[in-house]
């Protein structure tokens, strides 16, 4: 099951869970040292899934620039191969048109399994190489 909060709607203890685990994966999987928690983390929607009593799965929403970008999508490490960020991103399509994601370079392929196609050059971001891509139903 997709939560699906505004910022409001989020209770403390979940946006706890969101900002550690979105700091696991960033920061200390992929050695990410730029600042995660930002302004978009306010007006944006959260999405996740519960596990065993705690978030383990995770995206944002954002409406920037006219676009619905999905960004900081991660997963707990133990939990990955359950097909939990595919629910979250099909969760998403099922009920906007058209959606943007900025890609990692390594998660391109999972992508376009999920009908995103490449748009644009790739471009670095924190360091690492990312690419936009668009789905559109």
């Amino acid at each position: 099951m997709v939560f699906h909060k505004s910022f409001k709607e989020l209770t403390k203890e979940e946006l706890v869970e969101i900002f550690k685990l979105r700091q696991t994966v960033f920061m200390v999987e992929q050695e990410i040292i730029e600042v995660d928690i930002d302004d978009h983390d306010l007006v944006c929607e959260h999405l996740f899934i519960k596990k065993d009593g705690k978030i383990v799965s995770y995206a944002r929403l954002i409406e920037e620039k006219e676009e619905l970008y999905i960004g900081r999508v991660a997963t707990l490490k133990e939990y990955r191969k359950r097909g939990f960020t595919t629910e979250i991103i099909k969760y998403l399509q099922e009920r906007h048109d058209i959606l943007a994601v900025s890609s990692q370079d390594i998660r391109i392929d999972f992508y376009k399994k999920l009908d995103f196609k490449v748009v644009g050059r790739k471009y670095k971001d924190a360091g690492i190489w990312h690419q936009k891509m668009v789905y559109i139903k």
